[in-house]
């Protein structure tokens, strides 16, 4: 029952949006066809179902990064940059992702959910970097993180009017990202 009612909010969010989600609870139990007595002992609110989703979809995130970046064929670490970037491109082609994150639709619970998730990230993408080590003596956590808002950023501005993403800012961050790495990058010199 849990997870019916979870694949019909994915649906009516990307259907009639967020706001009327929330606005109208009858309208999910509706659709759902779960009586109000077993939907609330699962779910306080329609917010709570909205929150479940997020929180599913942000394990699932995680997950299939550090899969995607643990299988990467190549040696350089601009892949790391590329597979990062492409990853978040094609999350944002995702009408769920947009209608949540590009239209800031996240209740405060989720917005805390989704931090611990780009810290878990940018772990992931540190430990990628660490392969190339002695290349990235000085990259911390701190850095992939900033890397990882900025790309999140951009990939809301990138699809904000556009559900295929706007190539050239896609293109920018792009540039950016592997800019901001390479200013982290030590070719064979000692730091001093």
């Amino acid at each position: 029952m849990v997870e019916h009612v979870l694949d019909v909010a994915a649906a009516l969010v990307v259907e009639v949006g967020f706001e009327e989600v929330v606005r109208s609870p009858t309208l999910l139990l509706d659709r759902t066809g779960v009586s109000r007595g077993s939907f609330y002992a699962f779910f306080e609110t329609p917010e709570a179902v909205l929150d479940e989703l997020a929180y599913r979809r942000i394990k699932l995130s995680v997950a299939e990064l550090e899969n995607t970046l643990g299988q990467r064929p190549g040696v350089n670490w601009t892949e790391s940059v590329n597979i990062l970037i492409d990853f978040y491109e094609a999350e944002h082609r995702l009408p769920l992702i947009r209608e949540l994150w590009v239209r800031q639709n996240l209740t405060q619970r989720a917005r805390e959910l989704d931090e611990s998730a780009i810290n878990d990230m940018a772990g992931v993408l540190l430990r990628e970097f660490r392969k190339h080590d002695p290349h990235f003596p000085a990259l911390t956590e701190l850095q992939c993180c900033v890397a990882i808002h900025s790309l999140e950023r951009l990939c809301q501005f990138a699809f904000r009017d556009n559900p295929l993403g706007d190539s050239a800012v896609i293109g920018e961050a792009r540039r950016m990202l592997t800019d901001y790495f390479a200013g982290y990058f030590v070719a064979g010199r000692k730091r001093l």
